[in-house]
Formats: C-alpha cells, structure tokens, sequence
C-alpha cells in the first residue's frame, strides 16, 4: 500500500466519521434539509438531489456515467469507483462482461452507502456505452419512477452541450 493510499483511506474514513457525528444522520434525518419551520409533514420522505458523474478512464475512454440519489455525502464517491474498477479487472471485449461490470458496481454503490446510513441511497443508475452498445444498470428509484428516468436522461443528454 503506497503513502496515498493511506492518506486516501484516511481521509475515507474521517468522512465516515462526520456523517455518523451528524446529529441529523443519527436521527436518520435527511441531509441538507432543514424541516423544523415546514407548515406541512409533506417532507419527511428522504430529500436527496440527483447527482450525474461521467467517468472517461474506463475501458478505452469510452464515457461511463453514474447517477446518485442518496442521503448521505458522496465526496468519496470517485474513490469508491475507482477501488472498485481496479478490483474488478481488466475490461473485457464482452457484452456479458460489460453487463456483469455494470450490476456489479450498481450493487456496490448500493452497499458501500448503505453502510454508512441504512436506508439513504433511494436510486442508482450506472451507464455505460461501450463500441456501439449502450449499457445501463438500475437501482431503487430510477427502476420505478418514470420522473427520476427523465431527469437522469436529460442530464446526460445536456453535458455535452455545456
């Protein structure tokens, strides 16, 4: 294990440790949302805006996005995917592969926030385009929720534009 390592496995769990020291997260309490002066209890389900993360280094620079829904902080995330990518192996010239690629870190991303607040992570989708073929995984939220689909869509559809 290099020096970096270590400082980046530090730094992980300095950040495990603030979100457990939050007093909203021990409460299981939505992040970044404060409900002490709502009139209405309309907000009690978990408040947690969308994120999209394109990764290029996968593979052969082919664009790999990552769309969150999740309560809790996500300043790991890059770290998590790639400890995950270099775990998983060389990528393969294989559509199983890519599919089997794609769910796993789907479930990955699943339990590694999971792990830190039950009940946080509300949709994950991991996409992939791979030579000429589009590969998508979906979790939670983006699998039953047609409005989480479209604001994940068009996201994607908007980065390259900006």
């Amino acid at each position: 294990m290099t020096k970096e390592d270590d400082m980046r496995k530090k730094r992980e769990a300095e950040i495990k440790a603030e979100i457990e020291n939050d007093p909203k997260v021990k409460d299981n309490q939505p992040v970044g949302l404060d409900e002490v002066n709502t009139a209405t209890r309309l907000l009690d389900k978990n408040y947690s805006p969308l994120i999209v993360r394109k990764y290029m280094s996968f593979g052969r620079g082919w664009p790999l996005w990552i769309g969150l829904i999740c309560d809790v902080s996500l300043s790991n995330l890059d770290n998590v995917v790639q400890d995950f990518k270099e775990n998983y192996g060389d990528v393969e010239d294989d559509i199983q592969w890519v599919r089997n690629f794609c769910g796993a870190l789907s479930q990955h991303l699943v339990d590694t926030y999971e792990e830190v607040k039950p009940g946080c992570v509300e949709g994950v989708a991991v996409l992939w385009y791979v030579d000429k073929m589009f590969c998508s995984s979906l979790w939670g939220d983006f699998m039953v929720h047609a409005s989480c689909k479209q604001e994940l869509f068009a996201i994607i559809n908007t980065l390259p534009h900006i």
